[in-house]
């Protein structure tokens, strides 16, 4: 019978990782929870209390953005500011994403970089734009309506057209994840194709600079309500699913450990 030594050794060997740590997998399902807890600050901060869900319409004239900022300046500091700080909780998950799929496809494959790479560039215009909002309600009886129209259309184009970044990242995950070969898998492949749903839905908001109207403005129903509520849906459904995947692995890990040779 295998010594606890030699079993430790056989289980990190089939794992393709020779450290002699432990895997903390209490921090992988920490850092798994920060989904969760940026789409809650997402949604609440900078949708409801900044008043972007809807979003204020594009087709508003210079006045009435700078109005806009002035009636609801209080509410704009705080969800924008608050949410500009929790953004790194969407990097943080994106690392528990990554250490998951580095079972599925070894710590050399190229997927699980990409994923951690894609999740957390993703924060970049995030924050930016929510920096952008944030200085125009700040300032908005220093500036007039023109800079206050300008820093709200660079918002919106920026966090609106940097999406290729997450789409790789989403890409990345539901790859890796369609890809293992367990009976049950880690994440369901229903899961990962709602992703790709996600990638597909983002490509139509490369329309948003030539309209203020209609289906295709950021606002409209393509562009906001179905671009954007796909991510949100896909966050939640990834997250669910990663976390019960922490639990998996530990307890495979604990089996492997038993397994004599």
């Amino acid at each position: 019978m295998a010594t606890d030594a030699d079993a430790g050794t056989s289980t990190a060997r089939a794992q393709g990782d020779l450290s002699p740590y432990p895997t903390d997998f209490r921090s992988w399902k920490f850092l798994a929870w920060m989904g969760p807890v940026f789409l809650a600050a997402f949604f609440l901060l900078w949708g409801v209390l900044a008043g972007n869900i809807p979003p204020f319409p594009p087709s508003a004239d210079p006045q009435a953005v700078w109005q806009h900022y002035a009636d609801h300046r209080l509410a704009i500091l705080i969800g924008m500011s608050v949410c500009l700080t929790l953004t790194a909780c969407y990097m943080a998950w994106s690392v528990a994403i990554s250490k998951v799929m580095e079972r599925i496809e070894g710590k050399d494959g190229i997927w699980s970089k990409i994923e951690i790479m894609g999740g957390t560039i993703t924060c970049a215009p995030i924050m930016t734009a929510c920096a952008m909002w944030l200085a125009a309600a700040h300032e908005i009886h220093n500036i007039d309506p023109n800079t206050a129209h300008l820093l709200y259309w660079m918002g919106w184009l920026l966090i609106d057209l940097a999406y290729m970044v997450t789409s790789f990242q989403i890409a990345g995950s539901s790859i890796v994840f369609m890809r293992d070969k367990r009976e049950k898998k880690l994440v369901p492949d229903a899961v990962c194709w709602w992703g790709w749903v996600t990638v597909a839905s983002f490509f139509v908001v490369n329309a948003i600079p030539f309209v203020t109207t209609g289906p295709l403005a950021f606002d409209g129903v393509i562009s906001f309500w179905i671009a954007f509520f796909t991510w949100f849906f896909w966050i939640p459904a990834m997250s669910y699913f990663v976390i019960k995947a922490v639990d998996r692995l530990k307890a495979e890990d604990a089996a492997a450990a038993r397994v004599t040779v």
